[in-house]
């Protein structure tokens, strides 16, 4: 589906969450979108298989289907779970549909959908999970601006980095680029911050480009701010 992409090594920034079960296998919704099936042994669960899948407005799903329920209770097909925070602020319904739409399939294609309710479970999960979790670090105002590339990254890793820095060289704002042209961004105002922003300060450029995979420079913030625009759809 356009717009829909394979995402790996991927988690949720808190807890997932059951939306729906659909009818189709996980091997036929992935070879009729070019995606690839992940397959493991899940603790106590037996064998899995599934996939992560970025959709067009940005929230990322799981695909999960175990052999076990499939083979001895009738399960159909894989329950796609969601980060129990995008449940929390809209709700089953209007997920389901967004869900439904990005990956072409109707509501005759579901086997069963998680009750209205677990917007309500949702949010009290959220809310039990912010209260344990630090809050974001104290950055001070931004100072500099840094660009390096990772020559060798592979498909699934960044190819660009573009931060900015307070005078600790601490990231206030970040952007990942990667070999396809998608971008991301990220800031302390981010709900999956904990994944994406760096867990300490940016090493000296002269450090980092002591190493031959990298290449570091302090850029203008006139460019930063043109690449952050872009990938929050700005004009």
């Amino acid at each position: 589906m356009t717009g829909v992409q394979q995402v790996r090594d991927y988690r949720f920034p808190g807890i997932d969450m059951p939306i729906a079960r659909f009818r189709w296998r996980v091997s036929e919704i992935a070879e009729r979108n070019g995606w690839a099936v992940e397959t493991w042994e899940e603790d106590g669960l037996g064998e899995a298989s599934g996939f992560f899948l970025k959709l067009p407005s940005g929230r990322t799903i799981f695909l999960l289907e175990l052999r076990h329920l499939v083979e001895h209770f009738r399960e159909r097909g894989p329950t796609a779970y969601i980060d129990a925070s995008e449940l929390a602020k809209l709700g089953v319904e209007a997920l389901l549909e967004e869900i439904l739409t990005s990956l072409g399939l109707s509501q005759q294609d579901v086997d069963w959908v998680a009750p209205p309710e677990n917007q309500e479970i949702a949010l009290d999960a959220v809310k039990r999970t912010a209260s344990r979790l630090p809050p974001p670090p104290c950055v001070g105002p931004a100072d500099s601006y840094f660009h390096a590339v990772w020559l060798d990254a592979s498909g699934d890793e960044p190819v660009e980095y573009y931060d900015e820095l307070d005078a600790d060289r601490y990231s206030i704002r970040c952007l990942r680029k990667y070999r396809d042209g998608r971008l991301e961004a990220c800031s302390y105002a981010s709900d999956n911050w904990r994944d994406m922003m760096p867990e300490g300060p940016i090493p000296p450029i002269a450090d980092i480009n002591r190493d031959p995979q990298f290449a570091a420079k302090e850029i203008a913030k006139s460019e930063f701010e043109t690449v952050w625009s872009e990938a929050n759809g700005s004009t």
